[in-house]
């Protein structure tokens, strides 16, 4: 009753609009409910209650308007906000730079000559202008760890390898006397940042200790929707490069290869064709200040780093210098077995002192300043503060694919062997370097005798795969006469298609063949393109 008698009542009602509510769609809504006040004739309190609720949308649908449009043109200057931001380490820059400095100018006048090589690494400081106009500010933009952890695409399909703490200090763990491999954690970017930049303005994360395993390389492909959105990171249009080309043509040949591939490979299909369709030579790397991998060299090939956001500290040797060290310091420092950030705190000084390493440069790296560095070098960099960079390997050279084609498919000394497959008990000795060697004769004989007939066919397709990327290579990069390059040949081509041919037969597979090429591929080009992939009169039914 006392109420009741109140000369004026005041109710509110609160309108909850979540993150994931379609704001413009809420907005409609209360228009609509307005309007049909209105309409309705209902209560001038009831119309006018409704009327102070679409004003104060207007003013969250301004608000929002400008803050869109902020992220729109504003250039971010960090990797990560302030609420994940872990503590820089300037104190941990290399005291003098004794890498080999060059401008945009230099470098592009050298890139210009048609012997251009280099033989020692060099520094590229401020090479933004490498880009087209605009371009670096869209890419500052687009690769921040706010822009990542809101893209849907990748928090739904990026699964990044997670080691703990504790894991990735001992990531293969002696167990009953046998190496055990650690099994990675499979995480989403978000649960990732969470996991190693989560700190607060007041209280930062600590670098160190407790970053140091967090650095992550990844495939840039699959830190994409579509791989248009790396175009921009193409600066090097100049160097003709193998790799693209080469992943190019095991793309095209699994796509024209259809449901078929699927049918041969059975149950370990997607598996397979996942692993063969990855491009592995653009990668982008990130993690947290004081995160950095242990020294390592790059598969033997030369690469360009350009760094995004962040702060890198880089130390890189030759192997000659990497191994005499090594031999007297590896068992009492185990420094190739260690972070970045203890390589430097606490191995690079005994290094130095006790070991005699000299011959070694250094380089500080900022946002837009690139590193290149040549095949033959070993290389050790850390974050010194929350970084991400862009990475690209090169293979140019004709020395250097030959060699990368023999290491897939048949380098004796080495254990590889995957080329005799594609051979049979009676052909085998035309393998190179078989013939004459009475003891690897005998021994191949004997193996490929007891192969089964799906590991048989599985190893010639992968065979196949590798040598088409090499042999397509033939119209864009015809100075490296790829036919007679390696162990991969035109002849060698159609023996291995013919072997898998008879393989499939025994298997009793109703497969035509008819995506893979009876000739060896000259190009990319001629897969998928309504070209006759199967040779004048070539009959395929198996």
């Amino acid at each position: 009753p006392r109420v009741l008698g109140q000369y004026t009542l005041k109710l509110s009602a609160t309108l909850t609009i979540e993150k994931s509510d379609d704001k413009v769609k809420t907005q409609q809504s209360v228009l609509d409910l307005l309007s049909f006040a209105k309409e309705k004739k209902l209560e001038f309190n009831v119309q006018r209650m409704v009327e102070n609720m679409v004003v104060q949308l207007e003013k969250v649908m301004d608000t929002q308007k400008v803050l869109d449009e902020k992220k729109t043109t504003e250039i971010p200057k960090d990797f990560t906000l302030p609420k994940y931001r872990v503590k820089a380490m300037p104190k941990l820059e290399a005291k003098k730079i004794t890498v080999k400095i060059l401008s945009v100018e230099e470098l592009q006048k050298k890139m210009a000559s048609k012997d251009f090589t280099f033989a020692e690494p060099i520094l590229v400081k401020n090479a933004t202008s490498l880009f087209a106009s605009g371009e670096w500010d869209k890419v500052k933009r687009h690769w921040t760890a706010s822009r990542l952890m809101g893209d849907e695409y990748l928090e739904r399909e990026l699964k990044l390898e997670y080691w703990p703490q504790d894991k990735a200090k001992n990531r293969m763990a002696m167990v009953n006397n046998m190496i055990q491999m650690e099994e990675p954690e499979m995480i989403p970017f978000s649960r990732y940042v969470i996991n190693c930049f989560h700190g607060s303005p007041a209280k930062p994360k600590l670098p160190g200790q407790n970053t140091e395993h967090c650095e992550q390389t990844v495939d840039a492909t699959t830190m994409v929707s579509n791989r248009s959105e790396l175009d921009q990171l193409g600066i090097f249009g100049e160097i003709q490069n193998a790799l693209p080309h080469m992943a190019k043509f095991r793309r095209a040949l699994l796509e024209a290869s259809g449901d078929e591939l699927k049918a041969i490979l059975g149950k370990k299909a997607e598996k397979w064709m996942r692993n063969h369709d990855r491009e592995s030579y653009r990668f982008f790397v990130f993690g947290p200040s004081g995160s950095g991998d242990k020294l390592h060299a790059e598969n033997g090939l030369p690469f360009f780093d350009i760094l995004v956001h962040g702060s890198k500290r880089w130390l890189l040797l030759k192997e000659d210098e990497m191994e005499k060290v090594a031999q007297k310091a590896r068992e009492a420092l185990e420094f190739d077995k260690t972070s970045a950030y203890m390589f430097f705190e606490e191995k690079l000084p005994e290094l130095r002192e006790e070991f005699g390493l000299k011959k070694y440069v250094e380089a500080n790296q900022g946002p837009g300043d690139i590193i290149l560095v040549p095949s033959g070098w070993f290389r050790v960099s850390l974050a010194l503060a929350d970084s991400i960079s862009y990475y690209e390997t090169i293979l140019e050279k004709g020395e250097t694919l030959a060699a990368v084609t023999d290491n897939q498919v048949w380098r004796p000394d080495f254990r590889q062997y995957r080329l005799a497959y594609c051979y049979t008990p009676e052909t085998i000795e035309e393998l190179p370097g078989v013939s004459g060697n009475t003891g690897l004769l005998g021994w191949l004989k004997q193996a490929i005798e007891k192969v089964a007939l799906d590991e048989a066919i599985t190893g010639i397709l992968d065979v196949m795969l590798h040598c088409g990327s090499t042999l397509a290579l033939d119209e864009k990069m015809p100075q490296l006469k790829v036919r007679a390059l390696s162990a991969c040949t035109p002849k060698v081509w159609k023996k291995c298609r013919k072997q898998l041919q008879a393989k499939l037969k025994a298997k009793g597979s109703s497969a035509t063949l008819s995506w893979l090429p009876v000739e060896a591929p000259k190009s990319t080009e001629l897969l998928g393109a309504g070209v006759n992939l199967l040779g004048a009169g070539d009959k395929t039914e198996l």
